[in-house]
């Protein structure tokens, strides 16, 4: 009778209750399928094996929560740290949810690019650290997996504890039992410990899991990989994009091409009319801008290059306007594509929005479009085509609108106020990597550039006199990038960022105002912030981010120096 019980217990205890799995586990001799449950663990980790109480390493493991596999809810995989004890720590166990501190933007990063997580900790069954030793409390780390630096994450007990931040790319998480809880440097003995999710990026093993990309695809003709494609786009000529600096690509990788045709543009470039820079338009309640699309010739470092430009200009013009202004819009298109403008962000007639095929039919080449135009919010704004915009936006047609507030004192006062648009371009040797002609080809992970352009330069530059405020508008026009700015001083290595006061963004002025390090722009958006520079001095606009080589499952840092800014004076 009493064999059949056991028998019974064993195999009915997954389905039981939460009382039921405690008091099993506290049973004596009994497989450690379950574990204690930790409770009050937020839902994002609800599922994980210490909240559930089921070990990860049960013969059936299965999720003890209704539920728990939503979709309307955030992975755990991807959001918890489990923590599993040492021989020291006994039953104690534990989970860690990874949350976003507050930014003003919609993700949170350091002025590096590395993601800023809120550590939150939920523990169950630590023992008394006085029976482990000379010992008064448990304080939590966190290392990279190099081991070096240990941060203090903050004293823990059983229950909730709220952590430090932490911002490593790939780390650990350690509890240790420690004289004190107010030590700084780890000595003690470890009791839990955990690895971020990212920690689990590992390289990929291609040769077990898709030795063809090691290996390559056999070309059936000069730069196809099939025959099928070579039937179907005889010519398919192809430049590849330039390898990316100390990443070789995977045979696999380089052998593949797209299935449309490149996209044949201009390539003579010496007979167009040249790029000028953006000129300021200020139009009055009612007034008239005359806007043409065409192509221009360009130089962007040693490369002369044909491109697309509003009005001759890269970017477009600046338009300034007062809130609550009307203007018209006479727009020719003189390229050899059809094209409309989307004037992005404003709030105005859906009509005059200019998506062809949704609020009108595109500008064939050689027609024009009348657009009319109302701003009832201050702020920045810009316009693009939303018609092939992966070809006539990177070529170039993009400008930005400053819409001044009707109300006086609206902004703080500075000494200067500049519009900054960002971009970059794809470039081969010579020229453009081509377009695909029948639809884009870069259609998945974006068509990401390897030349910057800060208002259409390679390099940005402003002078000012030290103890000046500068009020920037930027503008994120690339289609894929996302851009992590901060102004460093260029006298030393890693100096401090200045300061950055984000008053605004795509929906005009913040009601608070707030300080960062650096601005983080995805692709469209926009910021306005206002930065002091304190002395004589320079200092660098720097793009700092943290990239992934996804074959050595390794995070690789970024730096690239748009421009610089000057200040003269006292130092």
């Amino acid at each position: 009778m009493l064999l059949k019980t056991a028998c019974h217990n064993n195999f009915t205890r997954r389905r039981t209750s939460f009382v039921s799995a405690m008091i099993m586990a506290l049973v004596a001799g009994l497989p450690q399928d379950i574990l204690a449950q930790v409770p009050g663990v937020s839902e994002v980790c609800a599922d994980r094996p210490s909240a559930t109480g089921i070990s990860p390493f049960a013969a059936a493991p299965q999720s003890a929560v209704s539920g728990a596999a939503s979709s309307d809810r955030p992975a755990s995989d991807l959001n918890c740290i489990d923590l599993f004890s040492t021989n020291r720590g006994a039953e104690a166990t534990g989970v860690i949810e990874l949350r976003r501190p507050w930014s003003p933007y919609g993700v949170t990063v350091t002025a590096d690019g590395r993601h800023r997580h809120a550590l939150t900790a939920w523990i169950r069954g630590l023992p008394n650290p006085l029976a482990l030793g000379p010992y008064t409390a448990f304080v939590a780390w966190a290392t990279p997996l190099a081991l070096d630096p240990v941060v203090r994450l903050g004293e823990v007990t059983n229950g909730l504890n709220q952590l430090d931040e932490v911002a490593f790319n790939k780390y650990l998480v350690w509890i240790t039992a420690e004289e004190s809880g107010d030590v700084t440097e780890r000595s003690g003995p470890l009791i839990l410990r955990g690895r971020s999710p990212s920690s689990r990026m590992g390289a990929h093993d291609l040769m077990a899991l898709a030795p063809s990309a090691e290996e390559g695809v056999k070309h059936t003709g000069p730069l196809s990989p099939n025959m099928d494609e070579q039937m179907v786009n005889p010519g398919n000529s192809w430049v590849l994009p330039p390898t990316y600096a100390g990443i070789p690509m995977l045979p696999g990788v380089m052998s593949v091409r797209p299935s449309v045709s490149p996209m044949a543009l201009k390539t003579d470039a010496s007979a167009l009319p040249e790029a000028i820079p953006s000129e300021v338009i200020r139009l009055p309640h009612g007034g008239t801008l005359d806007l043409e699309a065409g192509f221009v010739r360009k130089t962007v470092g040693n490369r002369e290059l044909a491109m697309l430009a509003f009005n001759q200009q890269i970017p477009g013009p600046l338009l300034e306007v007062t809130e609550a202004t009307r203007i018209f819009v006479n727009f020719r298109n003189e390229t050899p594509m059809p094209t409309a403008v989307h004037w992005h962000g404003l709030r105005l007639d859906n009509r005059y929005d200019g998506v062809p095929g949704v609020t009108q039919d595109p500008v064939l080449p050689g027609e024009t479009f009348q657009y009319q135009l109302y701003f009832p919010d201050p702020g920045i704004y810009w316009y693009h085509p939303h018609h092939r915009e992966d070809v006539q936006q990177e070529l170039g047609l993009a400008g930005n609108m400053v819409v001044e507030s009707a109300e006086s004192g609206y902004y703080n006062t500075v000494a200067h106020e500049e519009v900054v648009m960002l971009d970059d371009l794809l470039l081969g040797p010579e020229e453009f990597v081509p377009f695909g002609d029948e639809s884009a080809n870069y259609m998945l992970m974006g068509r990401f550039g390897n030349v910057f352009l800060t208002n259409g330069e390679p390099e940005y530059g402003l002078e000012v006199t030290a103890g000046d405020v500068v009020r920037f508008h930027f503008t994120n026009a690339s289609n894929t990038r996302t851009f992590n700015l901060s102004f460093r001083p260029t006298d030393t290595d890693n100096g401090t960022p200045l300061p950055i006061k984000v008053v605004g963004s795509d929906v005009s002025r913040f009601e608070r105002e707030s300080l960062a390090e650096s601005i983080v722009l995805a692709p469209a958006e926009r910021y306005t912030v206002e930065v002091l520079f304190p002395g004589g001095g320079t200092w660098s606009l720097a793009n700092r981010v943290q990239g992934i080589n996804h074959r050595q499952g390794l995070f690789l840092e970024e730096e690239t120096i748009l421009g610089r800014v000057t200040a003269s004076g006292a130092t």
